[in-house]
């Protein structure tokens, strides 16, 4: 019974935790491979993110995170810190800053 328990409470926690996705305008990279690999590594390191993706062209960062651990504030708010790039939480649906100005 304990182990049904047990089995029953993990399953539910699996199936509650969301991975989201935040799409982070990032200004200031000025080349594609270290630039970019900076901001994924910096981003990765991150407790609660699962993955880290750059587009350097459009300067946009894909960030899929479990919102359980971390919110999408904090994500922009550590790269921020970490690096010397400015960067803005973009709407998912648009490639517009809903926070703050570039």
């Amino acid at each position: 019974m304990k182990n049904i328990i047990l089995f029953t409470a993990f399953a539910l926690s699996t199936i509650l935790a969301k991975d989201n996705t935040a799409l982070i305008k990032v200004d200031g990279m000025v080349c594609n491979y270290s630039c970019s690999g900076k901001v994924s590594s910096i981003v990765q390191n991150i407790n609660g993110v699962k993955e880290c993706s750059v587009d350097f062209e459009k300067g946009i960062a894909t960030v899929v995170y479990d919102d359980k651990k971390i919110e999408e504030k904090d994500i922009v708010e550590g790269l921020i810190t970490n690096t010397q790039y400015k960067a803005v939480l973009l709407d998912n649906n648009k490639t517009t800053p809903t926070v703050g100005k570039i």
